[in-house]
C-alpha cells in the first residue's frame, strides 16, 4: 500500500508521532508537525503498516492480502475497567506507552452470572 491509497488519512491527528514500517527500510518512527509532511516524506515508498498518534487518538492502515484495513482507535485512557497502559522500552532507550482495550467476554454472552476473561479488542499509542 501507499500513502495515495489511504482513503481515510484526515481523521489522522494533524500532528504527532508517526510509526511506520515499509517493505525495505527501517521503520520510521519520529513526531510530525503536518500530514502534509508526511505524505511527503513516504510518497512512493510501500507501506506495511502506519500508525499517526498523538496523545487522544490513533489513525492506523494495515495492508492486508488483497485489502486495506483503515482504523481509528480513539476510546479514552481513563476508563480504568476498560483500559490497561503499558509502557514499551524502545531500542534506543525511549518509551511509548501503548493503550490496550478489553472486554469481558461475560459481556458477548449475555450471562451476568458468569465469569468472563479479559479480552484486549482494540489498542492504541500515545505520545
Amino acid at each position: 500500500m501507499y500513502w495515495s491509497d489511504l482513503k481515510e488519512t484526515e481523521k489522522a491527528p494533524e500532528r504527532g508521532q508517526i510509526l511506520a514500517y515499509t517493505r525495505l527500510e527501517r521503520p520510521i518512527f519520529h513526531a510530525y508537525e503536518s500530514l502534509g509532511q508526511i505524505e511527503e516524506e513516504i510518497a512512493g515508498k510501500e507501506l506495511i503498516e502506519i500508525h499517526l498518534f498523538d496523545r487522544e487518538r490513533e489513525y492506523r492502515a494495515v495492508a492486508a492480502r488483497r485489502r486495506i484495513i483503515e482504523t481509528l482507535a480513539d476510546f479514552p485512557e481513563n476508563d480504568r475497567e476498560r483500559v490497561y497502559a503499558e509502557t514499551v522500552l524502545l531500542e534506543d532507550g525511549g518509551t511509548i506507552t501503548v493503550l490496550n482495550h478489553i472486554r469481558y467476554d461475560v459481556e458477548i454472552s449475555g450471562d451476568e452470572d458468569a465469569t468472563g476473561m479479559a479480552v484486549i479488542d482494540n489498542y492504541r499509542l500515545r505520545m
